[in-house]
């Protein structure tokens, strides 16, 4: 039997869509991050200047303007991590309807798939009533046909027994 491609055994993994959230990269992951809650990449870029204008200040000597960005360096890392809290609090409701989305998305996938089982279960099941249903006719077909020639065979012996008195 030639296999086609209605034949095939279907895999666990037809059909597999992976969620979008598995698909995305780490820089594209940063980007949304980013659109989510921009203050706080502004507040982290602000505390790396400030460590940075602190750290040329000390070198070249200036320690009252070093001191100066030491706190600025404080005032925008208490930026970003407020930004941090309030961006989670806004965006965390976002993100639980976002989940229940996500779950109600795999149940139903699940359902489909549980379905698509199912119906192939269901195609085998007819195949293989099919199959026993040919193998019986053709063994019913070999039974008339080994009477038929059992019968010829008598006939033709008794042909030869009439014949030969």
């Amino acid at each position: 039997m030639a296999s086609t491609s209605s034949n095939r055994q279907p895999s666990s993994f037809d059909g597999v869509v992976s969620s979008p959230v598995d698909d995305v990269n780490f820089i594209e992951k940063c980007i949304q991050n980013c659109k989510e809650q921009p203050l706080v990449p502004l507040g982290t870029l602000a505390t790396t200047v400030a460590v940075i204008l602190a750290a040329r200040n000390l070198r070249i000597g200036n320690r009252n303007s070093a001191q100066k960005w030491f706190r600025y360096r404080v005032g925008f890392q208490g930026f970003t991590i407020a930004a941090l809290v309030v961006g989670g609090l806004i965006y965390g409701k976002d993100s639980v309807e976002r989940k229940k989305t996500q779950d109600e998305l795999a149940l139903e996938k699940s359902k489909l798939r549980e379905k698509l089982w199912i119906e192939e279960l269901e195609r085998r099941d007819f195949e293989a009533k099919q199959r026993k249903k040919r193998a019986e006719i053709a063994r019913q077909k070999y039974k008339e046909a080994m009477e038929a020639e059992k019968l010829a065979e008598e006939e033709e012996a008794k042909k030869k027994e009439s014949s030969a008195a």
